[in-house]
């Protein structure tokens, strides 16, 4: 799945400053982490999850940050490494019909909006109550 180089990348990006605190997960698709809100005289962390689909895409066989880039559908053995960066590192298929291994640096297309993770005009979901049981 090849996309036009005319895309715009989202320059908000950022999200280390204020996630990722307690580590991040990858799970499937999404991703999901504690980011700081807007209302830290009640508490001030919430965990959030977004579907990166939303964020990244396959740009032959190169992780790229685009919107509803739908990544996963060409995608594979994704995993995230958190550092001074968040590198999303998977197997993609290139336009040679063959996997090559690609990383893109999630801080700069997610950030936070008032405790929920978000890229472009998507924003994930949050809840007071810490990490769904699902993912644990």
């Amino acid at each position: 799945m090849a996309i036009a180089a005319s895309a715009v990348v989202n320059q908000r990006g950022g999200f280390i400053e204020l996630c990722a605190y307690q580590g991040v997960n990858l799970t499937d698709h999404f991703l999901g982490m504690y980011c700081l809100n807007d209302h830290t005289e009640i508490f001030g962390f919430n965990y959030t999850w977004i579907n990166l689909d939303y964020c990244v895409g396959n740009n032959g066989g190169q992780l790229v940050s685009w919107e509803n880039g739908n990544y996963s559908g060409t995608c594979t053995n994704c995993t995230i490494k958190v550092n001074v960066t968040v590198d999303l590192t998977c197997s993609c298929w290139d336009t040679n019909n063959k996997h090559v291994v690609s990383t893109l640096d999630l801080n700069t297309t997610v950030f936070d909006v008032d405790g929920s993770a978000a890229c472009y005009a998507h924003v994930g979901n949050k809840t007071w109550e810490g990490q769904p049981n699902v993912w644990n």
